[in-house]
């Protein structure tokens, strides 16, 4: 019953791993991937290696964790991370990580790398259904415990999913004792403001009329990850400007251009912090008998206030807020030539949009001045 419930949200198992290479092999895109992640293989040998993989397992170790690493040495300064300890009981329970979203793909998939560093195992992640629909994506994302999120319909249905979404997840966690990434909001933070929706708390509280300690039982972890340089920025500047103005169409391969724009372009250093569960907050309030709206209000501010203050400001985020004040108060935190790299950065980016509005360098410089601002204010 459970099974036919959530077939079609669930990852692949092991059972459909060789049917799902098989596939991917077959891909007429096939070629291109061999040329990217395996220039001194030939694709016989690429196939004939995909073909001794028989487990999740396996193709996350042997496959995606390789994958991962060749995407960080080729375009990144490096991963570093911090808050470990606070999920030390990873091994034996599940929890749920609320995390920031600035990169369609690779916000999970470098958490999943850190995870799997560390010699802890690595989670489901969601992804909603809005991008599954290239069988080498879905084939891909399945493989790599994607658990998917059914988005659009009617109120009703999109009611019905929230509350599949949310048994889903609970079940998971609570029974399966397995963990799961989700992003604290649809879609990703386009101006760099990391806010949690409220939505998103009262998804999982799905039907459950204890919510604190159907919340606890969830274990919520808050993860926050910043990017040096943001790969996909002209993208989310134009974004940003179009819906200030009028309603924002996106074109058909918007998605897929995005997620190799995460894939190629250089991010600098790039930072994980793994934050604390929220559990005690929830206890301090248990018996205070508080408004359930008051409750999920409680919930979004605590897991605000833990990923804008664990957020890792680097030099761009201060050069930008003084260049968007006219100011140098944060001068200490940058040298002369940091500034100069970064202005130039911004400069090729606003030459390279065709709209010329002022609105436009101020929202681009809102993505990097908007966690120094947020976190200021949580500090």
């Amino acid at each position: 019953m459970e099974n036919n419930i959530f077939a079609k949200m669930e990852p692949y198992s092991n059972s459909d791993v060789s049917d799902a290479l098989d596939r991917i092999i077959t891909s007429e895109l096939f070629p291109q991937l061999c040329g990217y992640l395996y220039p001194q293989k030939t694709e016989k040998e690429i196939a004939k290696f995909l073909r001794s993989i028989k487990t999740i397992s396996e193709f996350q170790q042997q496959f995606s964790h390789d994958m991962v690493t060749k995407i960080l040495k080729a375009t990144s300064n490096g991963v570093t991370y911090s808050g470990l300890e606070n999920i030390s009981d990873m091994q034996t329970k599940g929890h749920l990580f609320i995390a920031n979203h600035r990169d369609i793909v690779l916000d999970s998939a470098i958490f999943q790398w850190v995870l799997s560093e560390n010699k802890l195992p690595t989670t489901q992640i969601t992804v909603g259904d809005n991008l599954m629909t290239k069988q080498l994506f879905i084939d891909l994302a399945k493989l790599n415990k994607m658990f998917t999120l059914t988005r659009g319909g009617s109120k009703i249905q999109m009611y019905k999913n929230a509350i599949l979404h949310s048994e889903y997840i609970r079940n998971l966690i609570t029974k399966k004792n397995e963990s799961l990434w989700i992003a604290q909001r649809d879609g990703r933070t386009k101006d760099g403001n990391d806010k949690t929706q409220q939505g998103l708390i009262k998804m999982l509280i799905g039907t459950r009329t204890d919510l604190i300690p159907s919340l606890k039982e969830l274990n919520i972890i808050p993860l926050s990850i910043s990017y040096e340089f943001e790969s996909c920025a002209k993208t989310k500047t134009i974004e940003t400007y179009i819906s200030s103005h009028s309603e924002y169409q996106k074109h058909e391969d918007e998605d897929m251009n995005s997620i190799m724009a995460g894939f190629l372009t250089f991010k600098g250093q790039i930072h994980i912090n793994f934050g604390k569960n929220i559990n005690p907050i929830l206890e301090e309030i248990e018996n205070h008998n508080l408004p359930n709206n008051e409750i999920v209000d409680i919930v979004v501010s605590e897991l605000d206030k833990q990923i804008f203050t664990q957020y890792k400001l680097m030099s761009n985020n201060y050069i930008a807020f003084d260049i968007e004040t006219n100011s140098n108060k944060f001068s200490a935190n940058y040298t002369n030539d940091e500034k100069l790299k970064f202005k130039n950065y911004i400069n090729n980016i606003i030459n390279d949009i065709e709209i010329k509005n002022p609105d436009i360098e101020k929202i681009l410089l809102g993505i990097y001045s908007n966690p120094l601002k947020n976190k200021s204010l949580d500090t």
